[in-house]
Parts: C-alpha cells; structure tokens; sequence
C-alpha cells in the first residue's frame, strides 16, 4: 500500500495567497489579478490559475472585465467575496439597463461602447498606490482623465506598440513587449472643451459601474425605456425623429422605449440617446422618477398621456389614429381602448376623421363633375369625336374606375349616351379606315420609343375599346403587343 502525502487543506500556505490586497475602488477584474499574481512574485498567469485550483482564465482572455464567470477559487484563496470580484466587472452596468447577460447579447450591447486593447493615464500609474487599472479607462466614450485633465494613451509610450488588456506575464505598468515604465510615458492635455463633458460622464459611468438598487432584469429595461419616453415628450420629439437626428433606425430607438422582444439597443445607442435629450444618466436613473414610473397608473393618468399626444399628432399636422397614439404613449391602439374615458375621446376622433372624408369625397367629385363638363365642352367646341373613355384619360382617371366610385359622373354619362344624335358627332369610319388609323399609331408609338398599349392606341385614333377588340384585323395588329398591353388596359 502506497503512502501518500499527508496535507493539512485547512492550514495548507496556498489556502489564502499570501498577499491579498483589497480591490480599488473601479479597478478592473483584469488589472487586479494581473496585480495579485505580480504581488506574489508569480511568472505568469497561468500560475495564479493552477494555485486557485486549475483555472485557465480563458474566458476572460477572450471578454476582458466581462461578468461571465464567477471564480469562486479566486474568492476562497483571496478572502475576497464573489460580489467583490463581480463589482471589478461590467456587472453592474448591465443590471443597470436590465440587459441579458448573455455572452451573445453582452457582446451586441457593448459593440463600439468598450476598447479591445488597453487605455490607460500614465499619471494615474505613477501617482497611485498601488498602482491599478480602472474600468473606466475602458470606455470609448472618454477621450482622457479627468482627474488629471490628460488624454488616454492607447498604445505603449516607448515602442508604440498596441498592448492586450490581460497579459500571460503579470507585469502592471510596463509594456509587454519593450519593457518600457508605462508610468513615465507623456500624455497629451484635454482639450478646453473637453474637459466637462468628460467630468460629467466620468460621474455616470461611475455610478452605472457601482453596485445600486433595481427590480427584475427585465422590469428594469422596460422602466428605463418608460424614462426615456417621458424626457422624450418633454422635448417633443417622436421616435423618426430621434432615430433620424442621431442617424439610427427608426427600430432602435422603439426598442429603447419600448424594449422589443429581440435586444437591438447597445449601451453606445443609450449614450447617444442621453445626449440629444440633454440628460446625464444621473438624471435618467433618478430613483425618485423611475419609483414613480414604477407605480401603476391609472385612467386620469393614461387620459393626460393621451390628450398630450394628440396635441403633438395636430400641431404637426397628422391624423388622430389609436395606433398613432398608442406609439406616442407607449402601448398600443386597443389598449388604450379599455380605458372608457380614453376609448370615448378616440372614438370621436375616428368619427370626425370619417366624416371629414365623406365631405372630402363630395367635394373631389364635384371638381370631377365639372373638370369632365369643361371638357367635354371643348371636345365638341373643336369637333374632335367624343369618346368617353379618352374624356377620362385626360382627367386623369380610368372609366371604369370613375363610372364605379361616382354616382353623379356615372349619371352624367348615360345623359350623355342618350342626346349623342344632338352632338353632331362625325360619321361612322369604315373598317379599312380603322385599321389604316391603328397602324399609323403603332407606327409612331415605335418610331417615338414608346410602348404600344392598348391606351395609347386609343388615345390616338379616337376609337373605344370595344371597337378595337372586336376587328378581327386590328386584333391581329395588335397581337405581337397583347402581353404588354393587357395589363395596362382600362
């Protein structure tokens, strides 16, 4: 029988590393372990990973300072909570927007918001103890520091060379390739005006970093969304607009405010929301405002959400539709219709929109009426043969179409087919008259590079359309160019 190792597991000196200092205030999960392993004077990464039981860390060389694993090993050996090492990620950022924490969906929500390579302020290096990388020198959306009013140096100061953000050898400030002291390398000033705007979004990505209170993921998604919708308003501003202001689809910012089924909106999309609304995320996150979001509201209140977007459908001279509205409130049309006080003030809308069509109607047809009067006038006044059909082509509109929608035009033509004895209309042409007349038609129409229809064969020789379908030799004149008339026929 073989003898084996005796170990004490409680007492064993790797139970808990030797030096384990405590996280920095938005230090990054990267830097920290990357600083735990070069505080007890390890090689290498992989050798911290083998002593808090064989990890690899391989997820987060892939995703940087994403939550996507929990390192309960790193917790036990560190003394370090596993909320601690969450707090060193975008943890709390995410539950911030309620997003999902879907690797997939991570990577969509933080596109074109983070940098793949490492940002960092030299005089930060140098001036804290211990040294340390923050979370905030990840985002793109800050040029620089604002502390120390100097922009972020994306490559190392030495060599020029772009640097990971995780590196196999735990070295913290110098670069991995030159050796050269990060801490010495000269940064450029901010910008005069640069230097609030990137105070103000310091203060908000601080406070999205850092732990706060909120309800379920997606309760709060869809709170935040409700928030953007009331500054929205308050700017009178519909979503085309926005998305057109900010160059994005009209989709996007619906899933902003409306939060879809799939996630499009990226924390960038976010951001850039803010911006042209005019609100820090301190204002948008206002625990007072989002409690108040929170509550359930009743009919007094959905009526006044009404009453404002109908106001903005008429002063910019749109139709008061349900659908309409329901964008503008945030629901939809028969939703809104199971408030009664809502329903009744929809419903008068919708009954006067139809009235005023009817009149609108009226008022086209008696313009028809006397477009078509004019113009039979001045067909007969220049002895051209009347046909109806080429009356409603030079108004614009089919027969059929006309003899079916108006009563009045329809009225107008029988009363017309009865006196045709008194028009003085011209004599009858005879069929080799007819033919000769469509061949010359056909001639000119080819000539001229435009399509022979059955239309236009009728526009110019003054002849119906029954009269062409029905001579067996204008149909054989016509056959070569039946499959691109038939379609257009009247």
């Amino acid at each position: 029988m073989g003898a084996e190792p005796w170990v004490d597991h409680q007492q064993a000196i790797w139970n808990v590393l030797p030096l384990h200092p405590r996280p920095e205030v938005l230090e990054s999960i990267t830097g920290y372990i990357t600083r735990l392993a070069e505080a007890n004077g390890l090689q290498s990464i992989n050798e911290l990973g083998a002593l808090v039981g064989g990890m690899t860390f391989s997820s987060l060389k892939r995703n940087p300072d994403y939550p996507t694993v929990v390192y309960p090993g790193l917790a036990h050996r560190t003394g370090h909570s596993e909320d601690g090492w969450l707090d060193m990620t975008f943890f709390h950022l995410i539950h911030y927007f309620g997003a999902s924490m879907n690797s997939y969906a991570l990577h969509r929500f933080l596109a074109g918001s983070i940098a793949t390579h490492l940002r960092y302020c030299p005089v930060c290096l140098a001036e804290r103890t211990p040294a340390y990388y923050s979370l905030l020198w990840r985002f793109l959306l800050l040029p620089g520091c604002s502390e120390h009013g100097v922009r972020f140096l994306g490559k190392s100061g030495h060599c020029g060379s772009p640097m990971p953000i995780f590196r196999p050898i735990p070295h913290l400030t110098r670069c991995p390739l030159c050796r050269g002291d990060l801490r010495t390398c000269k940064p450029s000033r901010l910008g005069s005006d640069e230097g609030e705007p990137t105070e103000q979004r310091t203060h908000d990505l601080s406070m999205l970093l850092t732990p706060g209170h909120w309800p379920l993921w997606e309760e709060q998604a869809k709170l935040i969304g409700r928030r953007f919708q009331v500054l929205r308003k308050l700017r009178d501003l519909w979503i085309p607009e926005v998305a057109q202001r900010l160059g994005r689809e009209t989709s996007i910012i619906r899933d902003i405010d409306y939060v879809n089924r799939f996630r499009q909106a990226s924390l960038k999309d976010y951001m850039q929301y803010a911006a042209l609304l005019g609100y820090s995320f301190y204002e948008i996150f206002d625990e007072q405002s989002l409690q108040d979001l929170a509550e359930p509201v009743g009919e007094e209140y959905v009526l006044g959400l009404v009453e404002t977007a109908i106001r903005q459908c008429r002063a910019r001279g749109k139709a008061v539709l349900p659908g309409r509205i329901g964008d503008l409130v945030g629901t939809t049309g028969s939703r809104l219709k199971q408030y009664p006080r809502v329903k009744k003030l929809l419903d008068s809308y919708e009954a006067q929109r139809k009235q005023e069509a009817v009149q609108l109607d009226s008022l086209r047809e008696e313009g028809l009426v006397k477009q078509i009067e004019d113009t039979l006038r001045r067909l007969e006044a220049c002895g051209e043969p009347i046909i109806l059909q080429h009356v409603c082509d030079l108004v614009g509109l089919s027969y059929s179409w006309i003899v079916k929608k108006s009563p009045r035009i329809r009225g107008l033509f029988r009363e017309y087919q009865k006196n045709r004895a008194s028009r003085g209309l011209p004599p009858r042409l005879d069929e080799e008259a007819k033919v000769q007349g469509v061949q010359t038609a056909i001639n000119m129409l080819v000539s001229q590079g435009e399509a022979v229809t059955l239309r236009r064969i009728r526009q110019i020789v003054r002849l119906t359309q029954k009269q062409l379908r029905h001579s067996p030799r204008i149909k054989a004149l016509l056959a070569p160019y039946t499959g691109k008339w038939q379609e257009e026929a009247s």
